[in-house]
């Protein structure tokens, strides 16, 4: 073995940079974090390459005194902490001084900063950690940092970076999250010489997702306003029609952070659980506000993760804020008209601009002459990631052909209707006719909606189940001939822990010699249970994942979904009355709008818009 020796200076600040600076993203990262922390208001971040040949932030902040300049590219040098206490009780996004330092020691730094009390500003040129020169001079209040050539000193971190774009698509989710967590701020983003995204700074957070996201999305988020004096939590969570096939569009901030966190990530999903289909995620922009001293924010150095001393009460805020925002509102999809990007984009050129690409931002060129099929209007209730939009575009085929292509170039922002009272929004409906033996047209008002019967017939199963398994009611029918369960033996066990919950459900399982098979399913089973549905079963019950609800509540739900998506597969043709009562019960629940695996039970067509597609508006 080597002898022990102490590194020098440049290699310790090397390795110690490979924790903060992993990519150009973490440069934007952390010089916008600074920017933010010395009061800025108006920040320009431009990149090359990606990042990796150049990336300049320009800032109108405080700046940094010509005294203070050296120092601040010093390891742990910091204006805001100054003691332990401090460190528990952190209010600005950086507060390690890692920050500087670390980028001064794999790249080449010139920063240009002046304070507004200075005659004049300082200039200050940095390679590889060694100051190559400094020089007063004249410039604007704030500062402006270049950093180039990112680990030209480190060739082996370099060649483990992405491809340009992706870099540069790294860099665009980090500003994307910072217009949300500051709707304030004007940010400028530039890339390769292309303006690519301008916020407007009017503080407004539905402008920030408009700006991001695109008008489909901004017209279909709800608002998230709680606080119980010690927590708050305010922001906007998607309708459960935008839900995305990842959960990258989901941003959680606390105090201004933004951070990653699986515990409050689960807090919303569990808030919209049955509302989602498998494979779908929320999209949202959500800031919780709590005293400083409640979480440690000095986990990793990037920040980015944090840990709360009460996890518990955190989950459940959340949960139950998210929740309640969602119940005051009707959750039922409207189809919509779509106008092209020619047409949409009347607002001025910095309003414009979008940091990704929108979603829904496509133009509608579509000129049916057929109906609908029964599988594309299937299609609506279960949209496609590839083109959820579509789906919804041409379900308007069902009832008429030929629909317009654009809409006015005139029509602005719809503001988000007030949450109509659940219990009177279907009050003097008609039941019309059945269509493709699975969708019921009903109107009431000025709309026409379509219910989707057997996620209704699902849903309300669901629910009176789920209510007579707590209460250890539900009625069970014997089997003439048992049903063998060929199980392995960690399907076995899983059985035999969760024995009481099948009990609970009616079912009633026999065991002779560790052989198992099924002697009595709940009444409402009206067919014997398909192939595998036990093992399937047996395997989601065992998967309980990262969530605070109980295991009670979670090996209820899985069984109650299995045993009323079995049911309904059983046969679920109602006649006209049954199909009316079926409804009258389906809008009598807190949430009528989805079926348990959160496809949606109900689609509304306004008479505006049908009347736009006819153009008769």
């Amino acid at each position: 073995m080597k002898p022990i020796i102490q590194l020098d200076q440049g290699l310790i600040n090397k390795i110690a940079a490979g924790e903060v600076v992993e990519r150009p993203l973490s440069v934007v990262k952390e010089l916008t974090e600074n920017a933010i922390d010395a009061g800025a208001t108006v920040i320009t971040v431009e990149i090359t390459d990606g990042g990796l040949t150049m990336v300049r932030v320009t800032d109108n902040g405080g700046g940094i005194s010509a005294d203070e300049l050296q120092l601040a590219f010093s390891r742990h040098a910091t204006s805001k902490i100054a003691s332990l206490d401090d460190l528990f009780q952190v209010q600005t996004l950086g507060f390690r001084g890692e920050a500087l330092s670390s980028i001064a020691a794999v790249s080449q730094v010139e920063m240009i900063t002046k304070t507004p009390t200075a005659v004049s500003g300082t200039r200050v040129e940095i390679h590889g950690g060694k100051i190559q020169s400094r020089q007063n001079i004249g410039c604007a209040n704030g500062t402006t940092v270049v950093v180039a050539n990112l680990f030209f000193n480190t060739p082996a971190r370099r060649k483990f970076l992405k491809k340009p774009p992706t870099e540069a698509g790294y860099i665009s989710d980090c500003l994307q999250r910072l217009a949300l967590s500051n709707p304030g701020l004007t940010l400028r983003y530039i890339n390769n010489g292309k303006i690519i995204f301008q916020s407007s700074g009017n503080g407004d957070l539905k402008t920030a997702m408009l700006n991001i996201y695109g008008r489909e999305v901004a017209t279909k988020v709800i608002s998230v306003d709680a606080n119980t004096g010690d927590l708050y939590l305010l922001g906007l969570v998607g309708k459960p029609e935008i839900a995305r096939g990842n959960r990258q569009h989901g941003s959680f901030f606390i105090n201004g952070r933004y951070i990653q966190s699986r515990l409050l990530t689960g807090a919303i999903e569990s808030a919209m659980k049955t509302m989602l289909p498998a494979g779908k995620f929320p999209l949202f922009a959500l800031n919780l506000s709590l005293p400083f001293d409640a979480l440690d924010v000095n986990v990793h150095p990037t920040k980015m993760d944090v840990r709360f001393a009460d996890e518990d009460s955190i989950f459940n805020f959340v949960e139950n804020a998210v929740r309640e925002a969602l119940s005051e509102h009707n959750l039922i999809p409207s189809v919509r008209h779509k106008s092209k990007p020619s047409e949409e984009n009347t607002a001025p050129e910095a309003e414009q601009l979008s940091l990704f690409t929108p979603s829904g931002s496509g133009s509608v060129e579509q000129d049916i002459q057929e109906p609908l099929s029964e599988a594309e209007l299937s299609a609506l209730f279960s949209p496609s990631d590839e083109a959820p939009e579509r789906d919804i575009e041409t379900v308007v085929r069902a009832l008429y052909l030929n629909p317009s292509k654009a809409i006015s170039a005139n029509e602005k922002l719809v503001k988000e209707e007030p949450p109509k009272p659940k219990a009177k929004f279907f009050v003097t409906y008609q039941i019309h006719s059945l269509i493709f033996n699975t969708y019921w047209l009903v109107t009431q008002g000025e709309s026409l909606y379509l219910i989707d019967q057997h996620a209704a017939h699902e849903r309300i199963l669901y629910e009176n189940l789920l209510a007579k398994a707590r209460e250890r009611a539900v009625s069970s029918q014997q089997l003439l001939i048992p049903i063998p369960l060929r199980l392995t033996p960690r399907e076995k066990q899983v059985l035999v822990d969760n024995m009481e919950y099948f009990n609970n459900f009616g079912f009633e399982i026999s065991n002779e010699n560790d052989d198992f098979g099924i002697t009595a399913v709940p009444l409402l089973l009206n067919g014997p249970l398909h192939t595998g549905f036990f093992s399937d079963l047996l395997d989601n019950i065992d998967q309980v994942g990262f969530s605070k609800e109980s295991a009670y509540d979670h090996k209820t739900e899985t069984i109650a979904m299995a045993a009323c998506k079995a049911a309904v597969k059983g046969g679920d043709n109602l006649a006209e009355t049954e199909a009316r009562a079926l409804i009258t019960q389906l809008l009598e629940l807190e949430n009528p709008f989805t079926c348990p695996h959160g496809r949606p039970t109900i689609i509304e067509f306004t008479r505006q818009e049908l009347e736009r597609r006819f153009k008769r508006s």
